[in-house]
């Protein structure tokens, strides 16, 4: 089977791509596209893509396979859009859309293209992290009980991203930093709400925020926090903080259940940590140290509870330190090959999207509870 080639739109995140990609065997990046010929000539010269386009009407029209969306978020459902209208496959960068409204276009467009047989992704990598994938294995096998509770945090110091290097606005300035809320949350909330089951979808939210103190140029409030209660009445604490000075913790998750939990690493020296009742009873003194109480390395879960298909090659794909998006490709690879819907089809994209765009409306109303419409059932406000 000849593979499959691949069109990237978008060089600078993009290049990302096409290094997963042509990892792959049953794929070929073959085309890129970016405005800036000067960064578009780079990354092509990089990673030995042939076919250059500074006009994406022209990507549209070659022979490409498949469109990967790595531009400026705004971007995302409109290049999506336009790449299923052009009989192309669809990977779209995090997040979906940027408004309700887009949320609306991209399910409608592509339900259109559903016949065609064309696929349509988030590439959420979040989902591949060792790290939320041994999480995901161990509550699927029931280890962790009943899941009631999960808090997931993205807390990654941007603030240097969010102007130009000449302190002229980029497109950060405007949509990531120029909205208020729990907007940028797919990386936290995918993940976290795999963990309460394959339906669990957020019902309602309220969103609140510290205030500026650090930049207060920015719509953006230095932290904010959302809380998201689900239909399977779990709830799902969110902080979304790009801000805040302060080292990397990017993915910070805890996990509870009735027969267990998990709390991430925290940084300085800290590693994941887990306990399960399987461990030991409790003590009859909770103030007494007990070994059966005590937290344990989740390393000592992790190799054992991840699938051999985690596995990745050794190389530029291992050492980057985007392995995950390697595994993006592989399913969006396989789900076009097997004809089915990808994992994080456009029904996952938007139940990891829509929450973070509806607390907006939260915090400008003060905290008030937002109501997150079933969209599968046509329930749009």
């Amino acid at each position: 089977m000849n593979p499959l080639k691949v069109g990237i739109v978008g060089a600078i995140r993009g290049g990302w791509h096409a290094l997963s990609f042509n990892a792959h065997d049953d794929a070929e990046v073959t085309a890129l596209c970016d405005v800036n010929e000067t960064v578009l000539n780079a990354k092509a010269d990089k990673y030995g893509v042939r076919e250059r386009y500074t006009d994406y009407r022209d990507l549209l029209e070659s022979d490409v396979d498949l469109v990967v969306v790595a531009t400026p978020m705004q971007l995302h459902v409109p290049q999506s859009l336009e790449a299923l209208a052009a009989g192309k496959h669809v990977l779209s960068e995090v997040t979906a859309a940027v408004s309700v409204d887009q949320c609306k276009e991209l399910l409608a467009g592509v339900e259109q293209a559903k016949p065609s047989g064309l696929k349509y992704m988030m590439a959420e990598n979040f989902r591949y992290f060792d790290e939320t994938v041994a999480l995901q294995n161990m509550v699927d096998e029931g280890l962790f009980g009943d899941v009631y509770l999960a808090e997931a945090e993205y807390v990654h110091d941007l603030h240097y991203l969010q102007t130009e290097s000449d302190g002229s606005p980029s497109w950060r300035t405007s949509w990531q930093v120029g909205v208020n809320g729990c907007s940028y949350a797919t990386h936290q909330l995918g993940p976290a709400l795999e963990w309460f089951g394959k339906d669990a979808r957020v019902e309602s939210l309220v969103c609140m925020g510290t205030g500026h103190h650090v930049t207060p140029k920015f719509v953006q409030e230095d932290s904010t926090f959302m809380l998201c209660k689900l239909n399977t009445g779990g709830l799902i604490r969110v902080r979304v903080d790009m801000l805040s000075r302060r080292p990397y913790v990017m993915d910070y998750f805890t996990l509870q259940g009735t027969r267990g939990c998990f709390e991430s690493a925290r940084g300085f020296g800290d590693q994941h940590k887990i306990w399960l009742d399987s461990f030991g009873a409790r003590p009859p003194d909770p103030h007494l140290h007990a070994d059966p109480y005590d937290w344990r390395p989740f390393a000592e879960f992790q190799e054992r509870h991840l699938p051999a298909d985690m596995k990745v090659p050794q190389g530029d794909v291992e050492t980057s330190g985007f392995r995950f998006d390697y595994l993006v490709a592989r399913e969006m690879l396989s789900a076009i090959r097997e004809d089915r819907q990808p994992v994080i089809d456009v029904y996952k994209a938007l139940d990891y999207t829509l929450p973070g765009l509806l607390s907006e409306q939260s915090i400008s109303n003060g905290g008030a509870p937002v109501k997150v419409p079933d969209f599968r059932s046509g329930e749009w406000s």
